[in-house]
């Protein structure tokens, strides 16, 4: 039986704290305490501006990191369980976990109906040269190949310095941690591991789902090892009326 793990990860940067939380959240902040991935393997990614970094808390005075795909000017997506029990969250528009740059404090939380999906709104709007493209209809396939991104640990829990991406195949369906739609990935050049919940499963140049968990709770240095992406088409009028996109 594969053991499961939500993959986000602990850092020391303080969040900003969060005036109005919305959405209705199922499970506890726990789950999100163990639960951010990043690339074991891959390569360090080319500037992603819409890829973004999440450094919040939950309910005490340590902080975690997820991995966030910004949409637009005012909105971010990301998984569940990265807002689940969250009471502060900053945003972080920069490709590098050294220098992160000025944080954008979110404001409000937003969790999806159905899946490990959430959305994050910005305090205030900060525009991108680029956003997020997302493919709202896609469903889980047992063939072919895409690209996963994040700010998780490197192999061995070695923090990582910046965004990492990695090619992987396309495994067939799969549950994510809320009970929701699933595509199971293995890793081709890279794995997921602690600190890419929330990251971006790109395929055909297009976001399909965000990281949700691994198929074990330490994947060590495996580039081969196994985690499940929450399709974004079981939310998808949700993620289009409340994001505007």
């Amino acid at each position: 039986m594969k053991q499961r793990l939500t993959l986000r990860v602990l850092t020391l940067t303080a969040a900003a704290a969060l005036t109005i939380v919305g959405g209705s959240l199922g499970a506890t902040a726990a789950n999100a305490a163990t639960a951010s991935p990043q690339v074991i393997g891959g390569t360090q990614a080319p500037s992603t501006r819409w890829e973004v970094q999440l450094i919040f808390q939950q309910g005490g005075t340590d902080s975690y990191g997820c991995t966030g795909e910004q949409l637009n000017a005012s909105w971010v997506l990301t998984a569940k369980h990265c807002v689940d029990g969250t009471t502060a969250m900053n945003v972080y528009q920069s490709n590098s976990t050294t220098n992160r740059g000025t944080a954008t404090p979110a404001d409000r939380l937003y969790a999806a109906p159905t899946g490990d999906i959430a959305l994050v709104h910005l305090r205030t709007a900060k525009p991108l040269s680029s956003y997020a493209p997302l493919d709202l209809t896609f469903t889980p396939k047992s063939t072919g190949t895409g690209t996963i991104l994040g700010y998780g640990n490197r192999a061995n829990s070695v923090p990582t310095t910046g965004l990492y991406q990695a090619s992987v195949n396309l495994t067939g369906a799969s549950t994510d941690a809320y009970r929701g739609r699933a595509q199971h990935v293995t890793g081709v050049s890279g794995a997921s591991n602690h600190g890419d919940s929330g990251g971006s499963l790109v395929v055909a140049g297009k976001v399909v789902g965000v990281c949700s968990t691994g198929d074990v709770a330490d994947p060590g240095a495996n580039t081969h090892a196994g985690s499940n992406y929450a399709v974004l088409s079981q939310s998808a009028s949700w993620i289009r009326s409340t994001a505007g996109v």
